[in-house]
Parts: C-alpha cells; sequence; structure tokens
C-alpha cells in the first residue's frame, strides 16, 4: 500500500512539473517574444506617457503573479491528478484579459465572458467533487494517460489565449518598429515585417521615415509595400498614418524644424493661447498643432526654410512617386539632384526611364543600364498574354521596383 502510494504521489508531481514548466515556458514566450511589444504600446497609452514597460521584467512578473494564482488555486481545489491541469483556468483567463489589454482600453466582452467562464469551471468543480469517489489504482497506464488529459487540457487553454489576444500582424510590425526607432535601431525597424505584404498608413509612414534616417528613401522605399498616398507620408492634416508610442517630435527633429514654430510664426492668436497656458500640447509631442498643417505645406515651407535639414527633397520626391505624379516628379528632380545615373539613386532612376517613355518630356536621360532592364519588364506583356500570370512573373522579378508599384 505504501509503495503505491508513493507511485501516485511520484506520478502527479511528475504532472504538475510539466504542467507548471509548460505554462511558464509559454507564458514568458508569449509575453516578451510575440505580445510585447504591443503591451509597451497598451501601457503606455492608458497611463499618459507617464511610465514605460519594460520586456523582461514585465514578461517575468506577469508570469510570477500568475503561477501564484495557479498555486493558490491548486492548494483551494486540491483536483484529482488526471485534472490538474483545470487548476490553470483563472491563471490562464487572467492571462487571456491581459494580452487582449489594448489603448484606448476598452473591456469589450469580457464583462460578461470572464465571469461566464468561471462560473463554468466552478460548476465543472462541483460536478467533479461529486464522481470523483473512487480512486484509481496508481499503474503507469493511468500515469500516462493522466499526463496526455493534462497536456490535451493545457494546450486548449493556451490556444484560447492565443485566438483572443491581438495577433493582427500590421500592428505588430507598427509596434515594434515604433520602439526600435525610440531606441535609435532603424535597421530593426525597417526589418519588422520587411518580408510581409501586409502593411497600412502608419506601417509605410514608419519605413519612409526610418528610410530617412539611413539616407535609402529614394533606394529602398519601393522594396516594401506601400499603402496610402503622400498625404499618410506624416502625422498631420488627413493623414491616416498614426503613431501609437514614438514622440513625433524625433520626426519634426529629423526634419530641423518642427511643426508648431512654423504655426506660431503665422498664427498670433495661437501664440496668445500658448503664452496664457490654455492649449497644452498632448504627452506625446506636438501633434496637435501638426495637424493645421498638410505634409505639402509642411514639406513646402521646408523648402523656404534655411534651418530645415535635406531630409524634405526625399520626401517631396517620394511623395510625388507615391501618387504616380511623374510630371511634378520630373519637374522636382533637377532641383535636389545631378541628372546622372551614377548619383542619382534607384527609384528616381526607375521613374526617369518611365517618364522617357513618354513623347512630352522636359529633359532626355540616358541610362543604359537601367533603360534595358525596363526593356526587359516590358517584354513581360508579350511573354505572358494573361494579367494573373504576367503579374506573378513580374512580382518574382521585379517586385523591389517602382515600375511594379506603378503598374500595380
Amino acid at each position: 500500500m505504501k509503495r503505491n502510494n508513493r507511485k501516485k504521489g511520484e506520478g502527479t508531481t511528475i504532472i504538475k512539473m510539466v504542467c507548471a514548466s509548460l505554462f511558464v515556458l509559454f507564458s514568458f514566450c508569449w509575453l516578451y517574444f510575440f505580445q510585447g511589444d504591443l503591451l509597451t504600446v497598451a501601457q503606455h497609452g492608458l497611463s499618459g506617457g507617464k511610465t514605460h514597460y519594460n520586456l523582461t521584467i514585465g514578461a517575468i512578473v506577469i508570469t510570477v503573479v500568475l503561477c501564484i494564482v495557479q498555486l493558490v488555486t491548486a492548494f483551494l481545489t486540491r483536483l484529482p491528478e488526471r485534472l490538474h491541469a483545470l487548476s490553470y483556468v483563472p491563471a490562464f483567463l487572467l492571462f487571456a484579459f491581459i494580452s487582449s489589454v489594448s489603448h484606448p482600453f476598452s473591456w469589450g466582452n469580457w464583462l460578461w465572458a470572464g465571469p461566464a467562464i468561471l462560473v463554468l469551471w466552478l460548476v465543472a468543480l462541483v460536478v467533479i467533487g461529486k464522481t470523483n469517489t473512487v480512486a484509481e489504482k496508481p499503474s503507469l497506464d493511468t500515469f500516462w494517460r493522466s499526463l496526455w488529459q493534462n497536456l490535451l487540457m493545457m494546450a486548449v487553454m493556451m490556444l484560447a489565449v492565443a485566438t483572443v489576444s491581438d495577433t493582427n500582424a500590421v500592428r505588430h510590425f507598427r509596434a515594434h518598429a515604433e520602439i526600435a526607432l525610440i531606441e535609435g535601431k532603424t535597421d530593426a525597424a525597417l526589418q519588422a515585417g520587411s518580408r510581409s505584404l501586409e502593411t497600412d498608413e502608419s506601417l509605410t509612414m514608419l519605413r519612409i521615415f526610418a528610410l530617412s534616417r539611413q539616407g535609402l528613401l529614394g533606394d529602398s522605399l519601393f522594396s516594401y509595400a506601400i499603402d496610402g498616398t503622400s498625404i499618410d507620408m506624416l502625422p498631420m492634416a488627413g493623414s491616416k498614418g498614426q503613431l501609437m508610442l514614438m514622440p513625433d517630435t524625433l520626426i519634426w527633429d529629423h526634419f530641423g524644424v518642427r511643426p508648431d514654430s512654423i504655426v506660431l510664426r503665422n498664427d498670433s492668436a495661437l501664440r496668445a493661447q500658448l503664452a496664457a497656458d490654455t492649449l497644452r500640447p498632448p504627452y506625446n509631442g506636438v501633434s496637435e498643432l501638426a495637424k493645421r498643417f498638410t505634409v505639402r505645406q509642411y514639406l513646402d515651407s521646408l523648402e523656404r526654410d534655411s534651418m530645415a535639414t535635406t531630409a524634405f527633397r526625399d520626401y517631396k520626391l517620394a511623395g510625388h512617386l507615391i501618387d504616380r505624379r511623374l510630371d511634378s516628379f520630373a519637374v522636382c528632380l533637377p532641383r535636389y539632384y545631378t541628372l546622372s545615373a551614377d548619383s542619382l539613386p534607384r527609384h528616381y532612376r526607375e521613374a526617369l526611364v518611365l517618364y522617357q517613355q513618354r513623347e512630352d518630356t522636359l529633359f532626355i536621360y540616358k541610362d543604359s543600364l537601367m533603360l534595358e532592364k525596363w526593356r526587359t519588364f516590358e517584354r513581360f506583356d508579350s511573354l505572358y498574354p494573361k494579367k494573373s500570370e504576367r503579374r506573378i512573373r513580374q512580382e518574382e522579378a521585379f517586385r523591389r521596383t517602382y515600375w511594379y508599384y506603378y503598374y500595380k
């Protein structure tokens, strides 16, 4: 009898250790590697920018709290060995809620779903307590059956957490890119979702900013998926490009002139409001004042401002290309660049070759190497008469070119 009890105790201990190890590993990895960036954004927004979420500390603290919840639950319920995983239900429920928190905060379905799940779990515990009157004899078969039952329940609960968490790829890319830009890691920001075709106006805006920081806007912009128009290149009036975490002052400092200085220069009433301290900027910089400008107005004002950096030049040219305004691009380009195939960024060369296919061009531009690539692009029309097949072949060979974007 003592030997059987010892075997049963050893089996129960192993099952508990396996479940605990699986839970700790899943919780930490999920919070640190997958959900951490969005939790950073959520905490920043919910605290009004006053606190900062640390990935490592946050993942450890939340995991420890969840483990304490499970230990208390296990002590109070004293579930049988084969149903030990059910003691993780409250911890997983709290885990799911934390993983779904966003800014702006909303309870969503949690106001009824959370209590409903707890009630169902309590009912299940009552039923288990009434039916679990006869203990099974410990054996190897019983142990393995109990282990697999517990692992299956743990897998279902982990899948439930993944289901209710924010798994939107673009939001994850955006959060990761913003955090990387704040930390000065421009390469890491550009790597966020770089192989994905999913994007939105805000992610495109962040990539434009990151490429401008590196001086690669004219060479690499169309290597990424593009969404939106030139209006969305900066978080200004009419733009769909928005920031979740990054202060917009990083963008304005990159240009050398902040929108508020331009607004104040031309708006005496606004200067009076600020002097009276009746117009306070939000915690993430001067975005409210920035919204008084459109992107085009801001860039034009930078061109007239001797204090501005030259970053606005590539922004203006990239805006024309994004909007497919080749005529405007051709007028603007000679003001900033010498029309030489050796010095022009790649996308500008591609755009000029495309522009030269028209009859009423403003100037003659010769680039034999780029022209030969264009001829290859053109031949796809005859090589692949079916549009669907032609697009697939063009994507394989020319997806990172301006030509592919222009005809998309």
